[in-house]
């Protein structure tokens, strides 16, 4: 086994049965997923895949969140471009970013070889949603809030580079959730079977644990072969092809007018009011909106 790497960004563990438990650890931000984030949940669960002893994986949050989703505070987050030629802030280096970030990582996640369980709470919010339902099983507290938000501008995005839910919840049910921007109630979530299992506020750790370490009594042979034969009957529904030209689809969200007029109006209202004004910017609309009589 490879040496375990240094991790700034997640917590990592695994019990003697197996189990290995990688937590996202900035409870401060909700754990929102700055590009160094990604890339520590991603050396950290290629690691425990890599790692004989391990049997299961669960990911979760610290702190009251799953996550936030993508950090949106504005932060430098590469020095430079990292991939050919391209120029900061170009559409070439926009794609290569979110290319590397949010669609490869989220799909390392769901081709692991090993059995993963996400642990759910608080917050998950559009890229956090990415994430969480990239793994095998999904474990959720009551309370937690499932939301999409990204049509709304000044996002003005298409739901994410990577699109798991019609998969996960039905077309019309998807199409409601990202043409609102309304959460998902997690037992309606549950009842569509999106989510596994629902668990109390404060037992999701142990559910998780129990879940894991009932999967780890399983021939880890036959969990790999299992998980294999059910992603490739998906793959040949057309899954696969279908993220990818969601991620080409989004990309040409971002470069449109619709997009770039309403990140610059977002930018002069952060600039002048903060991030709590973007958000009221998003959100205000669509709450006033919902007090409405009709």
């Amino acid at each position: 086994m490879a040496e375990l790497p240094t991790f700034e960004h997640v917590l990592y563990e695994v019990a003697d049965n197996g189990v290995a438990t990688v937590t996202i650890n900035h409870p401060e931000s909700h754990n929102t997923l700055s590009l160094d984030v990604i890339a520590d949940i991603d050396s950290a669960m290629k690691h425990a895949d890599l790692n004989q002893a391990v049997k299961v994986i669960i990911l979760t949050g610290a702190g009251r969140s799953f996550s936030a989703g993508h950090d949106v505070s504005g932060r430098t987050r590469e020095p430079k471009p990292f991939w050919l030629d391209s120029r900061p802030g170009s559409v070439e280096e926009r794609y290569d970013r979110e290319e590397k970030y949010y669609y490869e990582a989220n799909l390392t996640i769901r081709n692991l070889r090993k059995p993963t369980i996400a642990g759910i709470k608080g917050h998950v919010v559009i890229g956090g949603m990415m994430t969480a339902f990239s793994c095998d099983l999904i474990v959720a507290e009551e309370s937690t809030n499932l939301w999409c938000p990204s049509l709304r501008p000044p996002q003005a995005g298409t739901g994410g580079e990577l699109m798991h839910l019609p998969w996960d919840i039905g077309v019309r049910k998807a199409k409601e959730m990202l043409w609102t921007g309304d959460p998902l109630d997690i037992h309606e979530a549950h009842a569509l079977g999106m989510i596994n299992r629902i668990v109390p506020d404060g037992r999701l750790d142990a559910e998780c644990r129990r879940l894991a370490d009932r999967i780890a009594l399983m021939p880890v042979r036959q969990t790999w072969f299992t998980k294999k034969s059910i992603n490739k009957m998906l793959e040949a529904q057309g899954q696969l092809l279908a993220y990818e030209l969601h991620f080409l689809y989004h990309q040409l969200g971002h470069a449109s007018d619709t997009m770039q007029d309403a990140g610059k109006a977002g930018q002069v209202v952060r600039q002048a009011e903060g991030m709590r004004g973007w958000l009221e910017m998003r959100d205000g609309p669509f709450r006033d909106q919902a007090a409405r009589e009709y």
